[in-house]
């Protein structure tokens, strides 16, 4: 489908209603047509959203995706600190859906380090769901990054899941074995 096409702009342009039933139906439509300009948009919307159902309906939208073309787009609203309150959320979708962020595990742990701890979470839970095998240098500057974050950490809480995860981390499959 073409990027411009009359379609994506019904539904980016739906996206911006006063109406949110008009604003529902263009998300729910968007499931079935819309691609990598139609989910930028969508993300801007639950940036910019005060409306409790247009929220949940595009936090749930998230958790159901299933376009890898989505992936690109995801990564960098996580990275936009304009998208800081939604970040949990964002990162979440990697292990709530079907898309797979293994590529992305240095950003992962370190959304994990500087996010707060629902953030956190959600990084070493979306971390403990890969099963690609990185290599060993990469594990060991990661693992090390986060225990010393873990010691820098005030939290307990956040402490423990950053030990936590530097021990996922640990245990990821290396490259060649």
């Amino acid at each position: 489908m073409s990027q411009n096409s009359a379609v994506i702009k019904e539904i980016t342009s739906n996206f911006k209603s006063d109406d949110s039933k008009t604003v529902l139906e263009a998300i729910k439509k968007n499931r079935q047509e819309g691609n990598s300009v139609s989910f930028k948009a969508l993300l801007e919307l639950l940036r910019d959203t005060d409306e409790p159902t247009v929220e949940a309906a595009i936090i749930e939208f998230l958790y159901d995706l299933k376009d890898e073309e989505s992936i690109p787009v995801l990564i960098s609203a996580i990275q936009d600190e304009e998208f800081l309150f939604y970040q949990s959320f964002l990162v979440a979708a990697f292990w709530q859906s079907a898309i797979d962020g293994s590529a992305y595990l240095d950003l992962f742990v370190n959304v994990a380090i500087k996010g707060d701890y629902m953030t956190s979470l959600e990084a070493l839970t979306v971390i403990e769901n890969f099963d690609s095998a990185y290599s060993q240098d990469e594990l060991l500057d990661l693992e090390s990054d986060l225990n010393e974050a873990a010691e820098e950490e005030e939290d307990d809480d956040k402490k423990a899941l950053l030990l936590s995860m530097a021990d996922v981390v640990r245990n990821l499959p290396i490259e060649g074995e």
